[in-house]
């Protein structure tokens, strides 16, 4: 791990450091981060928002709750809201921010661990692999379940359950503690594990826009001899409803292939925001001073609190859930939602009461606090350790939640 810059590493003790629940009274519950974003196109700017299924009934595939009826979005005074788009999910929020802890230098912080899946005929080299922090259900993932490292997971887990402890978890994956996981999958341990870090951005008092585009192909299909070959309804424009058109249900070949006319009309354009997008982050502290460092249990049946240990845990991850949150270079979301900040973030501790003060949130000073914690916690830097995905353990399973037999060794 590189030298890290001098830093006070109990800044943050008096909120994390209690393993009483009475002297928690007092304690904040959350360090917030609030950040107004806009298109980099400017304020009126139409952006696109991520598309989900829909059903026949649905207007668009954007997810947009609304509110109120009797006001239209533009029409909207401050502080009325009309409706709300959501622009990136929760998920997807952590989704952005885990993997930046596979590059440098957020790459000291964690264990870097690969799951390889080696094919017919492929050398080790040529292996398949995925990162553990690319991995969308974290620890809880069938990528995780079917390799040489679900041993070490589930024991990890189990040291949680029964003891309360999550220094091992916390050796092993510790984003899986700061963004969550579910081991939910059948045979497994079916613990829930809460995010500590959760991020979403949303937008107010949208309104939906439509567009409409036409393909001309470079030369007329009757010129290539393939005039009988255009439908009938050639003409006809590709609505909404039809989805990707014929181009995709495999009647038209022309189509598929590039060689005919295509218009497409009243598709989902976006959506202009007449409100804000806000951008807002939560660490909840009570969760994190939920973690602890155990020792067993004592001869009443209490465990026997590590509170040194404790506390270096709870330091680490709060430095990595820090950087976590503001690890996001740019918020380039997808295709036509490329946003930025419109000014100073605002921090805060909020406090059971609701009450709140301001938190010093520099991405600079959290990084060199979570460096230190990572030391003084016993991460080092180290490269790659690599672990074997069991495809015919997967097959096997697979086989038995089917009602067949399984022709392999037999599944734990």
């Amino acid at each position: 791990m590189g030298e890290y810059a001098e830093v006070n590493i109990e800044v943050y003790d008096k909120y994390i450091g209690t393993v009483d629940w009475l002297q928690e009274t007092g304690l904040p519950v959350a360090i917030t981060l609030t950040e107004v974003l806009e298109s980099c196109e400017g304020k009126d700017a139409v952006i696109f928002p991520p598309t989900f299924a829909m059903d026949k009934k649905a207007l668009y595939p954007y997810q947009i709750d609304e509110f109120r009826t009797d006001i239209a979005p533009q029409a909207a005074k401050p502080g009325e809201e009309v409706n709300t788009c959501l622009i990136d999910s929760i998920g997807s929020q952590a989704n952005r921010m885990e993997p930046r802890f596979k590059l440098a230098p957020l790459s000291e912080l964690v264990p870097q661990i690969e799951v390889r899946l080696k094919t017919k005929g492929a050398d080790d080299g040529n292996a398949a692999a995925v990162n553990l922090l690319d991995v969308g259900h974290r620890i809880a993932d069938g990528a995780i379940r079917f390799s040489g490292l679900r041993g070490k997971v589930t024991e990890a887990i189990k040291a949680m359950i029964r003891e309360a402890n999550a220094e091992p978890l916390a050796k092993l994956a510790p984003t899986s503690l700061v963004f969550g996981f579910w081991d939910s999958r059948p045979g497994t341990t079916m613990f829930k594990c809460g995010r500590m870090l959760r991020s979403e951005i949303r937008a107010t008092n949208v309104a939906y826009v439509k567009r409409s585009a036409q393909f001309n192909p470079a030369f007329d299909p009757s010129l290539i001899g393939l005039a009988d070959d255009v439908p009938g309804d050639a003409e006809l424009p590709q609505s909404l409803d039809e989805g990707p058109g014929k181009a995709g249900d495999g009647k038209d070949p022309l189509s598929k292939l590039g060689l005919r006319a295509a218009p497409a009309v009243n598709t989902h354009g976006g959506i202009r925001v007449y409100g804000q997008i806000v951008r807002r982050t939560q660490i909840n502290l009570v969760a994190l001073r939920s973690l602890a460092v155990t020792n067993g249990t004592r001869s009443g049946g209490d465990m026997a609190i590590d509170t040194d240990g404790s506390l270096k845990l709870r330091r680490y991850i709060l430095g990595l859930a820090l950087v976590a949150a503001r690890s996001q270079a740019s918020y380039a979301l997808r295709e036509g939602c490329l946003l930025v900040c419109t000014g100073e973030p605002k921090a805060s501790l909020v406090y059971t009461n609701s009450k709140s003060e301001g938190f010093d949130w520099g991405l600079k000073e959290c990084f060199s606090y979570a460096q230190k914690a990572a030391r003084d916690f016993g991460i080092e830097s180290s490269s790659s350790v690599a672990y074997e995905f069991d495809g015919r353990e997967a097959k096997d399973e697979v086989e038995r939640l089917k009602g067949g037999k399984a022709k392999g060794k037999k599944s734990k």
